[in-house]
């Protein structure tokens, strides 16, 4: 049972379902049956989100064409969600979205990404982007944004990463930059765990006591070419 000193934040690529499909269907049933306080959805849409609640999105353009249900990250709350913020330059637009929520501790702020795939806008999209390029420049964005972070507040950072980590088979330039990055929080969904290796995440500044994870395919269909993951933290007294 999740104690009140703690705080349950998920993560899952859901692949653009609708709510009006089977596959959709599927997907809200299993965030329901994850139960988070914080579930960060990517390359969603609301439809699949819990009822109920306080959702905050990245924005429609990503420079891929604007769609009015599309969204690239989209972060859910069981309590109000304050001072929202977003990226709307360059790699980072669209992408991002920050917020403050409550706790029975306190106030944590959740930090929802969808960080470009390595071949972002190479030959889609704008098509003017070299491999990486994309992926690096909205690192440089996420790290300037988390510069400016005090710590009087805790702070997760959660979605997709599109790295493995520890590094696999992504250059290493790559690997050190997002390492750079995260380097005051603690990535724990790091290696080994079960349905990985996962490229979505949950970092954190707070103690991980639980992990959760399930894999893109149900029993007889698939619902996403991601695995989900959720994480149990505490330990938000006192920060």
């Amino acid at each position: 049972m999740q104690s009140d000193s703690e705080v349950v934040v998920a993560t899952w690529n859901t692949a653009w379902a609708t709510t009006g499909s089977r596959r959709g269907q599927l997907i809200r049933r299993r965030l329901a049956d994850v139960d988070a306080d914080l579930p960060v959805v990517t390359e969603g849409r609301r439809g699949p989100l819990p009822e109920g609640g306080h959702v905050a999105d990245g924005g429609y353009d990503w420079g891929y064409g604007r769609e009015s249900e599309r969204r690239k990250v989209l972060v859910w709350s069981r309590q109000p969600l304050v001072d929202i913020g977003r990226l709307t330059i360059g790699a980072g637009s669209g992408r991002l979205v920050t917020a403050l929520t409550t706790t029975p501790e306190g106030q944590i702020r959740v930090v929802a990404v969808c960080i470009p795939w390595s071949h972002a806008r190479v030959s889609t999209g704008r098509g003017d982007a070299s491999v990486w390029s994309e992926h690096l420049e909205n690192l440089d964005h996420l790290d300037a944004l988390l510069a400016g972070f005090d710590g009087d507040v805790p702070s997760v950072i959660a979605g997709d990463f599109n790295q493995r980590v520890p590094r696999v088979r992504q250059p290493v330039r790559v690997a050190s930059r997002l390492g750079e990055v995260m380097d005051r929080w603690t990535v724990h969904t790091a290696g080994d765990v079960e349905h990985c290796p996962l490229i979505d995440h949950v970092a954190s500044d707070l103690t991980c006591t639980g992990l959760r994870t399930w894999p893109g395919q149900s029993a007889d269909a698939r619902l996403s070419d991601h695995s989900g993951v959720a994480c149990t933290l505490t330990d938000m007294s006192g920060k």
